[in-house]
């Protein structure tokens, strides 16, 4: 039987289950993205306590895949609204297709709560870390200094198109992604409103690639309100 006990969660949304209950999908520090049964906490103060992106620390324990939720108690509860609030859905909709459950990420765990913690001062910039922090804990991260069909280092000075199979090639049009930005982007580094821009569309395509056909509901929300 397992027994964890004050493990640090992100909620990552819940469902009704029956008249009283809830079925919880979290992402813990150490026990990776899970489900849990909270029995007998819908429609209460504590079941609300359980919303989406709310930081708890929580116990539970069981036998099956389907754990119950046991103590829990809030940590930081992120005050989002607007397309922060639509951009930590995003995040948390990321971490649901793309980990497999108990499949421990404990760096991808504290970089979800930073995201938290900043959206509202810099959302694009926040979800583009986020974005290249999950790539490369996935393994997929991709290569901004090198050149993938010459090896070479990537040129400040010349333009380079994408191919999600293999990275950035040297292109002689100017339409490509300009070699100065790509070196920022591989540094983290999201300063300028172009830099933030490319990346977003870098990183699209790329998870694209692994998120497969189904559309992200949470980019629907976000084309709604106006953004591209």
């Amino acid at each position: 039987m397992t027994r964890v006990n004050d493990e640090a969660c992100i909620i990552l949304h819940t469902r009704a289950y029956r008249e009283t209950s809830l079925i919880v999908s979290g992402f813990c520090l150490n026990q990776g993205r899970i489900s849990l049964m909270a029995r007998g906490v819908r429609n209460s103060k504590r079941g609300r306590l359980l919303q989406p992106l709310n930081c708890l620390r929580i116990g539970f324990g069981g036998r099956s895949s389907m754990m119950n939720l046991g103590a829990y108690e809030v940590e930081f509860q992120p005050q989002l609204v607007g397309d922060a609030l639509v951009s930590g859905m995003y995040m948390a909709e990321l971490i649901t297709r793309l980990l497999s459950e108990h499949e421990s990420h404990p760096q991808l765990f504290a970089g979800m709560y930073w995201a938290l913690e900043n959206l509202s001062e810099d959302i694009e910039g926040v979800l583009r870390q986020f974005e290249k922090l999950l790539l490369d804990e996935l393994g997929y991260g991709l290569d901004f200094s090198t050149d993938a069909a010459t090896r070479m280092p990537i040129d400040p000075g010349r333009h380079y198109r994408f191919d999600p199979e293999i990275g950035f090639v040297a292109s002689d049009s100017e339409r490509g992604y300009p070699g100065d930005s790509l070196l920022s982007i591989g540094r983290g580094e999201f300063r300028s409103l172009m830099d933030k821009r490319l990346a977003k569309r870098i990183f699209r395509q790329a998870l694209t690639a692994h998120l497969g056909a189904k559309p992200l509901m949470s980019r629907k929300l976000l084309y709604g309100r106006g953004n591209q």
